[in-house]
């Protein structure tokens, strides 16, 4: 019998659950900015809810080891040692992961893709989630930076990003960046619609192009043909996927991987982080 929960920190809300013997028992949402104190609000949820075997977060930033790096969006988020100041006030063993890893954990289980030695997922939403598995392993890199897909440098971009540097991926592709599209275009209609009013307005096929490229650069690196892809802007409404997996595979290395390319669209839905957090759990 096993009692977890898991928390979803966002930049813009905070989603809470408990899963128990696997089965989902509630989610709950927070605005982020309402949370002054992490380790107060963890714990009071702690205490809510009794019997508790686990909790894991995920987080927006940059996590190594079980500890936080960066989190360039949540200003006072940034408490190294957020899992063992937990631990200290709860006695329930902590997990922190990036807040993409819960979406892939799941995503994984869900499509029984476990098996697979490589899988690239992205996450287009408010920024890019990026995650990566080579060689049947999650890569974090040296210093828990890897995958960090939304913070490349793209040539010829200027603007500069919430993590303080200039020309980022995320300043250019992403819902903010999509959101500021629209707004400088003055595209008529609600955003909601904008690939259903505007899938062939020329800084729209831009976008998606951007983001083709990036998925394709990846690609040919880490030589995967596994993909995942979803997020909020990928699930709005008229999204062009087929336009997109063809400006992938025009990228691909070697025309050859093209049989080998497999595409995973998945839904973006506010259980799916608090189930994967339950995953997560059970693995660890």
């Amino acid at each position: 019998m096993t009692k977890v929960l898991g928390i979803d920190i966002g930049g813009t809300h905070t989603r809470y659950g408990i899963i128990e013997n696997d089965i989902l028992i509630n989610v709950e949402k927070v605005p982020t900015k309402s949370i002054i104190d992490f380790t107060a609000f963890v714990t009071e949820l702690v205490f809510d809810n009794v019997s508790l075997d686990k909790i894991v977060i995920g987080v927006p930033g940059i996590v190594y080891q079980n500890e936080i790096m960066n989190i360039p969006n949540v200003d006072n988020l940034n408490i190294k040692n957020l899992a063992s100041l937990i631990e200290q006030n709860t006695n329930i063993k902590t997990i922190i992961k990036r807040d993409v890893q819960l979406l892939f954990t799941y995503d994984v289980d869900k499509l029984n893709l476990t098996e697979e030695s490589g899988i690239l997922a992205f996450y287009l939403g408010t920024g890019i989630g990026n995650f990566i598995k080579v060689n049947g392993k999650i890569l974090e890199g040296t210093h828990g930076f890897a995958a960090e897909l939304g913070h490349v440098p793209v040539a010829k971009n200027t603007k500069e990003c919430p993590c303080g540097k200039l020309g980022c991926a995320e300043t250019i592709i992403s819902g903010k960046a999509l959101v500021q599209l629209f707004e400088e275009e003055k595209l008529d209609g609600e955003f909601v619609d904008v690939f259903v009013n505007h899938s062939n307005h020329p800084k729209i096929i831009e976008f998606i192009k951007g983001f083709s490229e990036l998925i394709s650069f990846e690609m040919n690196i880490f030589d995967i043909t596994k993909l995942i892809i979803g997020g909020g802007v990928v699930n709005m409404k008229g999204f062009p996927k087929t336009d997109l997996v063809k400006m992938i595979e025009k990228h691909l290395r070697a025309a050859s991987l093209l049989p080998e390319l497999k595409v995973y669209f998945v839904e973006d839905t506010p259980q799916k982080s608090i189930l994967g957090a339950a995953l997560i759990a059970k693995g660890e």
